[in-house]
């Protein structure tokens, strides 16, 4: 029997052991076996995206240059807030559920006896549908690594490393050193380097070993051909333009106008419901919150009420002590699911800080709605899991 995509998401989540089981093995042979190696048209290019955050936004920033440019661009996202198919997108389109079940179906006749893991099987079915679509330009979001990553099993034309900050240390590392090593892990020699400010010495050893010269792009870089990028920072913005050229090589004229119109849900998104203006956006760790705040003070958005979810293998005190650039703003806190999901009441002892367990997002809502009053800033942020249970108010 034929499966749906639910069906095939239920399958591929159960065929490993290990919801993370980073490595590049299985990738190498399903890339060799399935002929992936290539996964773009016969002149195509590859862009891959590490870093710690801003990835996601990078990503669909250089999508729509080179879709307003006259490129054909895929690209992935990782995770997802609404639905799978945000994952695999062509021409900025998300893909529908009968090419991503095709592409599936593909990966599981290749696979034989390989135990693949959920972001594998998402890995290779996305490059699947970039090959069948010949794209001109794949643009990979790495996952939470770089070395290890399953997209490490393609060669990149250009690699962009947006920020390095502390997360995912029991996978990564405990300095930014090593953190930054691993990122790197995307480098070739041969490649153009883009990447954001600061980048810590594993970053720039990597690069220096491999004789590459990145080009350097800060939160505060300003270009007159860039325009008001609307919800997109400037920093991601400018990666993006310069990845596009990159790409191109001057051979295109880069059409930038579009950037002012890039959005992405759980990413700076703000929507109006109930008379209220929310921002929704997936910061989740100490840098993450910081740029936030600082996104939200340019665009003179003063939240009113804060409502966080958060994982367990995060640093939560960090974060709370963030948020007290804002002052005494109440925070309401809520549950967050799966296997390293963790309880409000949990949440409020890790952060040690005045703040309401309020555990159901559809109980925060009511008590934020009431907290405020017509037209005040609501900041809902923390983990995927978290701002996904709130992404009715876009709707």
């Amino acid at each position: 029997m034929k499966k749906d995509l639910p069906a095939w998401l239920a399958h591929i989540s159960e065929q490993h052991w290990q919801t993370i089981d980073m490595g590049l093995s299985r990738m190498q042979q399903m890339v060799e076996r399935m002929g992936l190696q290539k996964p773009h048209g016969a002149n195509g290019k590859v862009v891959t995206i590490a870093g710690t955050n801003g990835k996601g936004s990078t990503a669909v920033a250089l999508e729509r240059i080179l879709t307003d440019s006259g490129l054909v661009a895929g690209t992935t996202l990782s995770p997802h807030v609404h639905k799978f198919n945000e994952r695999i997108r062509v021409q900025g389109r998300e893909q529908p559920d009968r090419v991503i079940c095709d592409a599936f179906a593909a990966v599981e006749a290749s696979r034989q006896d390989l135990t693949l893991t959920y972001f594998e099987f998402a890995a290779l079915a996305a490059l699947y549908i970039f090959q069948r679509a010949a794209v001109d330009v794949c643009i990979l979001e790495i996952g939470l690594g770089g070395r290890l990553d399953a997209f490490n099993a393609v060669d990149a034309d250009v690699a962009v490393i947006t920020s390095i900050s502390f997360d995912h240390q029991e996978f990564l590392g405990d300095t930014l050193d090593q953190i930054g090593g691993e990122k790197a892990g995307i480098l070739r020699r041969g490649q153009v380097l883009i990447t954001g400010p600061d980048m810590p010495a594993g970053v720039l050893a990597a690069a220096e070993s491999l004789a590459l010269t990145p080009r350097v792009y800060g939160r505060d870089f300003h270009d007159p051909e860039l325009p008001s990028a609307g919800s997109l920072a400037a920093q991601n913005a400018a990666l993006a333009a310069a990845a596009a050229a990159a790409v191109t090589g001057g051979r295109v004229p880069l059409n930038l106008q579009g950037l002012a119109r890039v959005e992405l849900p759980g990413r700076m998104q703000i929507c109006q419901k109930y008379q209220r203006t929310w921002v929704l956006d997936v910061a989740h760790n100490p840098a993450g919150v910081d740029f936030l705040l600082d996104q939200l003070q340019q665009r003179g958005l003063q939240p009113r009420v804060l409502i966080c979810g958060m994982l367990k293998n995060k640093d939560h005190a960090a974060v709370a002590a963030r948020l007290q650039q804002l002052g005494e703003v109440p925070l309401l806190l809520i549950d967050t699911r799966g296997e390293r999901g963790m309880s409000a009441a949990d949440l409020q002892a890790a952060m040690a800080v005045p703040a309401r367990a309020v555990a159901d997002a559809g109980l925060a809502v009511e008590a934020a709605g009431s907290a405020t009053a017509r037209g005040d800033v609501i900041l809902v942020f923390g983990s995927f899991n978290a701002v996904e249970q709130f992404a009715w108010l876009a709707v």
